[in-house]
């Protein structure tokens, strides 16, 4: 099992940054023209979604179970007992995560007594148990948050398309495309944000308060500059481009009455598959306004 966490954590990073770019929108003129009523269209859409914060919800936090153990046997390819000291280590530490829907999520460890030197085994991978936790959950924020949608000043279209529908959004610093069928649910998606090009699957099951994100896959592509590009590009007759897959699949459980991650599996390119569970998670409810 290949362990490369950070650079993957980045890729949703961005997926979130170029969502979280978007706010009230501004047709531009040549959709005067466009059949599809536009702003009757995109309210539609938003409203077709699970979306916490309508109903006063603004995150979560929980305990994050991890299977250490099986872990490292696979990453080793040996019987890791539970007896070792790495593993003791990592297990007596309580790892949280608390994600707020608008800002993204923070996990980390705290250890008994002495917290592990940086750098350290055992420092090393509660940071990739964190980067990963982190990460599945920036990419399952934006649909639970409604910022897949255009919310700021950002040029969008919707064309009516033989499969449903086709998002395009402009923000100046990146732009968009969603694609949709006909009862509104992203089939696919695909983003552009400083050299960085992001493709997304997302899968649905439906809920009483709309689709609910079963699955995420994103396959990023990121330029390569400078001597990198220079290198790449004299020893092979491809772009000078990196290229990154993972995969997400939740299920959920209900924390008073709202759905919540409970079982997330992670899988980083042909790696192994790596799951996770959230335990013990309580509501953020979103500050209420003064009248």
């Amino acid at each position: 099992m290949r362990f490369r966490f950070n650079g993957h954590s980045k890729s949703f990073l961005a997926i979130a940054a170029a969502v979280l770019l978007t706010g009230s929108t501004s047709p531009s003129k040549a959709q005067q023209a466009v059949k599809v009523d536009q702003k009757a269209l995109l309210d539609q859409v938003r409203h077709a979604y699970y979306l916490p914060l309508d109903r006063g919800v603004q995150g979560f936090s929980c305990n994050v179970s991890f299977d250490w153990a099986a872990v490292l046997e696979r990453a080793s390819g040996r019987k890791i007992s539970s007896k070792e000291a790495t593993v003791v280590s990592l297990k007596s530490a309580t790892t949280t995560v608390t994600n707020d829907y608008a800002k993204g999520a923070v996990a980390k460890g705290t250890y008994p007594g002495t917290q592990p030197l940086a750098g350290s085994p055992v420092a090393s991978r509660q940071k990739i148990l964190n980067n990963l936790v982190k990460a599945s959950l920036d990419g399952w924020d934006p649909f639970l948050s409604n910022r897949i949608f255009p919310l700021e000043a950002t040029t969008y279209r919707f064309e009516s398309v033989p499969t449903g529908y086709r998002l395009t959004l402009d923000g100046g610093t990146f732009f968009s495309i969603l694609d949709l069928d006909p009862k509104l649910k992203v089939t696919h998606g695909e983003s552009h944000l400083n050299g960085t090009t992001t493709e997304f699957t997302p899968e649905f099951d439906t809920s009483t308060h709309g689709w609910l994100l079963t699955s995420l896959k994103t396959v990023t592509t990121h330029a390569a500059t400078g001597l990198a590009a220079e290198t790449k590009a004299a020893s092979s007759s491809t772009s000078p481009e990196d290229e990154d897959k993972a995969s997400f699949i939740y299920s959920y459980q209900f924390v008073d009455d709202l759905l919540v991650p409970k079982h997330v599996i992670v899988q980083y390119g042909e790696g192994q598959e790596t799951p996770y569970d959230l335990t013990d998670c309580t509501l953020t409810k979103a500050a209420q306004t003064k009248p």
